[in-house]
C-alpha cells in the first residue's frame, strides 16, 4: 500500500505487538510529510462526509447526538425510535398511517420501525447494511428507548447523505 502511494517505506509488523505497532525503520522528513499528507487527505473525505451527514439530518429536523467517526466510518450512534421512523420515511419508506393508539416505542411499533430503517436503508444506499438493534427503556438507568446503529462504511454513508440532500421527503 505504500509503495501505491509512491512512498518507498519498508512496513514491518512488530514481533511484540502485530496487531499495533508497525516498524517504518528510518524515514527521511520528505517522507514524514508525505505520510502526514497522505493520512490527512484520506481523513478529509470521512470529516466531510460526517459534516455532510449532520447537516442533511439537521435539514430534516433530524437529531443524531452520538455522530461521529470510528475507524473510518460513520457512526450515527443512538436515535430515538421517532427519529429512526423518520429517517426512514425520508429514505423512501411509506408513511404510517396515524393510529392515536400507535406507541413507537413498544416492543412490536419499535421492532417495525427498525425493519422500515433497514430497509429504506438498503434501497437509499444501493444495498448497503446498517446494523441496527433496538434498546427498549432501561428500568435499572432510566434511559430511554433508542434504535441503537452500527458503523456504516464512507461509501455507504456518502449515499446515504445523497439521497437525504436529493431524495427528500416521500
Amino acid at each position: 500500500m505504500c509503495r501505491e502511494a509512491g512512498l518507498p517505506l519498508s512496513v514491518n509488523p512488530s514481533t511484540e505487538d502485530p496487531a499495533r505497532r508497525v516498524d517504518l525503520g528510518t524515514i527521511d522528513e520528505d517522507i514524514v510529510l508525505q505520510l502526514t499528507d497522505l493520512l490527512r487527505r484520506s481523513m478529509k473525505r470521512a470529516y466531510e462526509t460526517r459534516d455532510r451527514m449532520r447537516r442533511a439530518l439537521a435539514a430534516h429536523g433530524l437529531d443524531a447526538p452520538d455522530l461521529g467517526l470510528a475507524d473510518g466510518e460513520i457512526v450515527l450512534g443512538n436515535l430515538t425510535v421517532a427519529a429512526a421512523d423518520r429517517l426512514a420515511q425520508l429514505l423512501g419508506a411509506p408513511p404510517r398511517p396515524p393510529r392515536p393508539d400507535r406507541d413507537l416505542d413498544d416492543w412490536p411499533e419499535a421492532q417495525k420501525t427498525v425493519a422500515r430503517l433497514q430497509g429504506a436503508f438498503r434501497e437509499a444506499t444501493g444495498g448497503g447494511f446498517l446494523d441496527l438493534l433496538f434498546l427498549s427503556d432501561c428500568l435499572r438507568c432510566g434511559g430511554e428507548p433508542v434504535v441503537s446503529t452500527g458503523p456504516i462504511p464512507l461509501k455507504s454513508a456518502r449515499r446515504l447523505v445523497s439521497a437525504l440532500e436529493f431524495g427528500g421527503d416521500r
